[in-house]
């Protein structure tokens, strides 16, 4: 075989660089997928794909479908691994187009690859890997990669997109050759299946077809963007949202004469019609438009899918599309409401509210939620808070996150370029790349704009539509709930574009100065690749390797067995459901526990659900609410008196339930029913007899219990009246709680799981038994602790059939979120171990400790270092003295970590307050009010800023003591001394520490220990 022959073609040689992008990539997601569910919406998509049920809108049915083939045969332990490698295959292959991308821009300007001299080859092949090599591994793209989200699946079409366009470009004056136009209005339809994020490629289409076709004017220029406007708005929100609605209305217009399913086979015929009508005529530009507009009808279909499996009933069925008004309101989005966007009501600084007597022209503090108020203050205009908070920390951060390097993965931590010190420097996400990738992005986009100005265009308009544009649209509110650079990948993908092309540029530099002596341009590149993609790849590995990460999957499996049988499981929000729908949908574990998500209890739709359904073996819950008396809690928002809430405890109705055999309980007109076995006070009524079939005894004996649950409900703030009286109100989950705690006769197992907000416990805590990773609900007053009561014997029964596979792995990555979590997991072992050691069992109170650390050891890297600080104390305390010295000097080491950190920044903050005092009284001596206003701000942002650090600093310092501590109650006083020293020297004597064993004793009295 003569290699050389065959390599003599571009056509050879691009297909073999177009495989090794894909490779490449494919081995790195392959090496670095997760293995199963994660946190956030993956392990929702998971569960609606494998069975086809209904995601949160606006629901991505075309991914379901594909999902759904992908895993229908698959064993269902690896049902999540299967679909996370749909997004790891997508991904790859963006690597791979993004490869021809680059060498068919190149082309552009330069002519055919087989007319190129070999150093021209070189720049073209090295642009188009260099691209792709280093885009393989940016951090956003990386992270869609692999999971199982839509965004890789997304940025897969878009890709797409724009490659057959330039496919388009180069074969534009060939016979039939709007055949790939017609390609790309298929590939949209198919997107808008997955997220409409793929729809903003659509300008791209248009400048290339533009540029292709038409000498550039400024009106002619003005007429294509008027024109892609119009084929946007057609596709978003005529034909997505406005098509779908007036199918809804026909059948008022028509009296009945036309039914939406018929409305909808009308249109599509008439536009069959239209195709076939303009192709007889000759109508050619016309009948591309009819043919289309039909392909983007026929990829659109995919959401057939969500109505079609609604009206099914499935278990997870988000806000129940079965209706065609439902429909619609799901493809809106309406339960997230809306943002202003040219014009509405924002903040005003001298009320600290929002102005509703007034609208203005660019709101962008547009929330009045109190602690969104708050941070607004710190901005003097929306213009400010638009470019500061907006622009710069949600988009231009990002950017740089992934071209200048990341300085942590905490969240809203910054970019980081790595020539500065960092307190983050052991975070496993500290990446720095010394600017090099973005550098040479920023010589590719003027190496492009010179050479080929159009096209150059037409990569910076899909640059700003899919980044900048975006954060202008959404109008973002501040504290997200998690970092959102996932929604900007097609930005970061445009300029890993130029990236590329920068490589090339460097190529032609070398060229004009050496001539083509190829060893230089080898030389040069070996070097850039080692220094970019591949000095990325070394960074980047360690906090996007997720091949050993099971936490999501064991996390809903610990929790569902935390649970006795038939249970109620209140849950918080994304996080702590979506894993649970995952393993009981796929895995099909303790499909008799109902999930009851508090936020979506909010919504009037969920509630219908829980009184209605039937889910898996779980019965209907206690609800007894009509229809009218649903749709005004959730659309009312009243007051609430705070005061105690009761709710009696039928004692002769449980244990008359709890000892009748189960046999007897089906039946409401046997025996037990009309024998005299159940009060004849109590009438039966459907709902009763859910929870009777559902119900299952507590821990303890029923003569145990109180004969009333009676508790203070305060209700959450609703600001002051015009007395200045404070003002309460409860949500509509509170409500629900309420009155499915009143319903329910204290019969079905009742829970809260943990990570549940204490504002969403209702300040129930007082009846809370702690069982593993849920506090259950228990009509019996105890004596508790934070976490409620420990029954010693439940609660460790719970714990040990918990699973934790691979959490002690020394090479496993936890990003923030699973740190904070495992925090969370580490109380419930301390906390069973005081209840140990309040009954004097030191040993049983060692073993969970050890149990505990040995599961989840404590790492470089910590959310909080409190829970750690009291691990190390409780060792101290049940005579653990090796592991508590171990552990103590450890976390001190950190901790000094973190305190020379916190003192730098306190200094810093201080020394910026002196100046901005000088700086406010020059602008008061030269009458310059307003800008001694914004000064004023800005001192005021860092005093808050200081109270902050100061509290770090103090709360730091206080951990240290307590560790001081063990060690002076070990006998190892030269490290306790060590410790004192130490934290003077850090705070330069200002923070004092105990210098004896006995006013270390005190000390810790005071902290209550």
């Amino acid at each position: 075989m003569d290699l050389s022959a065959i390599f003599a073609q571009h056509r050879t040689r691009n297909l073999f660089f177009a495989t090794i992008s894909f490779t490449y990539a494919f081995i790195i997601y392959v090496m670095t997928v997760a293995p199963t569910a994660s946190f956030w919406d993956p392990a929702e998509y998971i569960a609606i794909s494998h069975t086809l049920q209904v995601a949160h809108p606006p629901g991505s049915p075309f991914f379901a479908l594909v999902g759904r083939v992908v895993s229908m045969f698959i064993p269902a332990d690896y049902v999540a691994l299967s679909i996370n490698m749909i997004s790891v295959t997508a991904s790859s292959f963006t690597i791979m187009l993004l490869y021809l991308i680059v060498v068919r821009l190149i082309q552009e300007w330069k002519g055919p690859a087989d007319e190129m001299d070999s150093m021209d080859l070189i720049g073209l092949y090295s642009g188009g890997l260099f691209a792709a090599l280093t885009f393989t591994v940016t951090h956003t793209h990386w992270f869609n990669a692999v999971e199982a989200e839509m965004y890789a699946s997304s940025m897969f079409f878009t890709a797409l997109v724009v490659w057959l366009a330039l496919k388009w470009a180069s074969n534009h004056d060939e016979p039939y050759s709007e055949r790939w136009l017609i390609l790309i209005a298929y590939i949209f339809g198919l997107g808008i299946g997955v997220h409409l994020l793929n729809l903003l490629a659509l300008f791209f289409v248009a400048m290339i077809v533009y540029f292709k076709r038409f000498e550039f004017s400024f009106l002619s220029f003005l007429a294509m963007m008027g024109i892609s406007v119009v084929g946007f708005l057609t596709i978003y929100p005529v034909t997505i949202i406005l098509l779908p609605t007036f199918a809804g209305q026909i059948g008022g217009i028509t009296y009945g004469l036309i039914g939406p399913l018929t409305f909808v086979i009308l249109f599509v015929l008439a536009v069959a019609f239209g195709i076939y009508y303009t192709n007889i005529k000759g109508y050619r530009i016309a009948n591309m438009v009819f043919l289309a507009y039909m392909m983007i009808i026929i990829g659109y279909s995919s959401y057939a899918l969500v109505i079609i499996r609604s009206q099914a009933e499935p278990p997870i069925d988000e806000n129940d599309p079965s209706t065609v008004e439902a429909f619609v309101s799901y493809l809106s989005r309406d339960q997230y409401g809306t943002s202003p966007l040219l014009r509405g009501h924002t903040f005003d600084n001298r009320t600290g509210t929002i102005d509703r007597s007034s609208e203005v022209i660019f709101p962008r503090r547009h929330s009045s939620q109190s602690h969104h108020l708050d941070y607004y203050a710190n901005f003097s205009s929306d213009f400010e808070y638009f470019l500061n908070y907006q622009v710069n920390h949600m988009y231009m951060r990002y950017l740089f996150w992934n071209f200048i390097g990341r300085e942590a993965d905490i969240q809203d931590t910054g970019w980081y370029s790595g020539f500065t010190d960092t307190r983050h420097r052991d975070n496993p996400a500290n990446s720095g790349y010394f600017y090099l990738p973005f550098l040479l992005g920023l010589l590719g986009m003027l190496y492009h704009f010179k050479n080929d100005w159009r096209r150059g265009i037409s990569i910076f308009a899909l640059f700003i539509l899919t980044g900048l544009a975006i954060i202008f649209y959404l109008n973002q509110t501040p504290y997200e709930p998690r970092e959102r650079d996932y929604a900007y990948v097609g930005s970061f993908f445009s300029f890993a574009v130029w990236v590329g092309l920068g490589a090339t540029g460097i190529v032609e530099l070398l060229k004009d100065i050496f001539g083509n002596k190829k060893a230089a341009a080898y030389s040069v590149l070996g070097v850039m690749f080692f220094a970019i993609p591949g000095w990325m790849l070394h960074q980047n590995w360690p906090s996007h390797d997720r091949s050993e990460r099971y936490v999501a999957r064991d996390y809903a499996y610990n929790l569902l067995n935390s649970l006795e049988p038939n249970a109620i499981i209140f849950t918080n929000g994304d996080n702590d459901t979506f894993p649970l729908w995952y393993i009981q949908e796929v895995e099909g574990v303790r499909t008799d526990v109902r999930v009851v998500n508090l936020s979506l209890l909010n919504t009037d739709w969920y509630i219908l659900q829980m009184r209605d359904r039937q889910t898996h073996e779980s019965l209907p819950l206690a609800i007894t609410l009509t229809d009218e008396q649903i749709e005004q809690m959730t659309t009312r928002l009243e007051l609430h008196q705070p005061g105690d809430f009761v709710i009696p405890v039928r004692k002769d109705l449980l244990s008359a339930v709890f000892e009748a055999p189960a046999e007897l309980l089906e039946d409401t007109t046997g025996t037990f029913f009309r024998g005299g076995g159940f009060p004849d006070d109590i009438p039966m009524t459907n709902m009763l007899h859910n929870q009777i079939l559902m119900a299952v005894p507590y821990s303890i004996p029923v003569d145990e219990l109180d004969d009333e649950v009676r508790w203070f409900v305060q209700g959450r703030p609703a600001g002051r009246d015009s007395q200045g009286n404070e003002r309460y109100f409860l949500q509509t989950q509170d409500k629900m709680v309420l009155h499915l705690l009143e319903n329910n006769m204290w019969l079905r197992p009742i829970y809260y799981a943990n990570t549940v907000s204490r504002d969403g416990q209702l300040g129930l805590d007082d009846y809370f038994q702690f069982e593993g990773k849920a506090f259950r609900i228990v009509p019996a007053r105890r004596p508790s602790g934070p976490f409620g009561y420990v029954d010693t014997e439940v609660h460790a029964e719970r714990l040990s059939n918990f699973r934790f596979t691979r959490w002690n792995s020394p090479t496993v990555y936890f990003d923030e979120n699973i740190r904070r979590m495992l925090g969370n997991y580490r109380y419930g072992f301390t906390q069973l171990a005081d209840a140990y050691i309040e009954k004097g069992d030191y040993e049983s109170a060692a073993y969970w400790l050890k149990f505990g650390e040995d599961n989840i050891p404590f790492r470089t890297v910590e959310h909080d270092w409190t829970v750690a600080t009291l691990y190390a104390f409780r060792y101290m305390r049940v005579g653990e003295e090796l592991r508590a010295n171990n552990l103590a000097f450890f976390i001190a080491e950190r901790l000094m970590h973190e305190l020379t950190y916190d003192m730098i920044d306190l200094d810093s903050i201080e020394a910026r307050i002196d100046k901005l005092d000088n700086d406010i009284r020059q602008a008061r001596a030269r009458a310059r009010t307003d800008r001694a206003q914004r000064l004023n701000s800005q001192q005021q942002r860092l005093l808050r800023q200081r109270e902050s650090t100061i509290q770090d600093i103090s709360w730091s310092v206080s951990r240290i003591t307590i560790l001081q501590n063990i060690f002076f109650e070990n006998g190892d006083e030269e490290t306790a001394e060590y410790l004192r020293i130490r934290v003077e020297q850090i705070t330069d004597g200002r923070l004092d520490m105990p210098g004896t064993k006995e006013e270390s004793r005190e000390q810790i009295r005071m902290f209550g220990l």
